[in-house]
């Protein structure tokens, strides 16, 4: 979709249906189909290059980044993080395990759990992934000034702050 029709589109739902327009879609109309575009292009990196999900990178690079020096973290921790559902990361877990990107290794803490570490191949594909990910929205962001960036985290954080 082109910027004149998102404009147009906006317009019209003034228009048409009064009732449910607000300034704010101004804003939001076009923050979302810029975050469908980016995700879209993020997805297809992942899935196509390194058939991983964005869960599953989501998981990995967690464990690359705070996991300490070993890269472990309890399913607690990784679900904590990540606002995953105990369920859900555990079916996570078992995909990566199946893959060999991580280890489920003895909690010497608490018998009942499990601990997660990556392996090298789990932090070779992280790496990797993270890297062509972080290359591709650059694309989206290179047109902003460092001013505008800066601003741009800036609002970002600040609205962040509300909920």
């Amino acid at each position: 979709m082109k910027i004149n029709e998102i404009e147009d589109g906006i317009q019209n739902h003034k228009i048409k249906s009064p009732d449910t327009y607000n300034d704010v879609i101004n804003m939001t109309v076009p923050f979302y189909m810029l975050y469908q575009k980016i995700m879209q292009g993020v997805t297809t990196i992942q899935q196509d290059i390194y058939q991983i999900n964005n869960s599953e990178l989501d998981v990995l690079a967690s464990l690359l980044l705070s996991g300490g020096k070993d890269h472990i973290l309890s399913p607690t921790k990784l679900y904590e993080r990540l606002i995953f559902t105990s369920g859900a990361i555990t079916k996570v877990l078992k995909k990566l395990e199946e893959k060999q990107y991580i280890l489920r290794i003895d909690n010497i803490h608490d018998k009942r759990s499990k601990l997660v570490q990556i392996t090298p191949l789990g932090k070779d594909i992280c790496q990797k992934a993270l890297k062509d990910v972080i290359l591709y929205e650059v694309k989206y962001f290179d047109i902003l000034t460092q001013e505008e960036k800066k601003s741009f985290q800036h609002i970002l954080l600040k609205m962040l702050k509300v909920f």
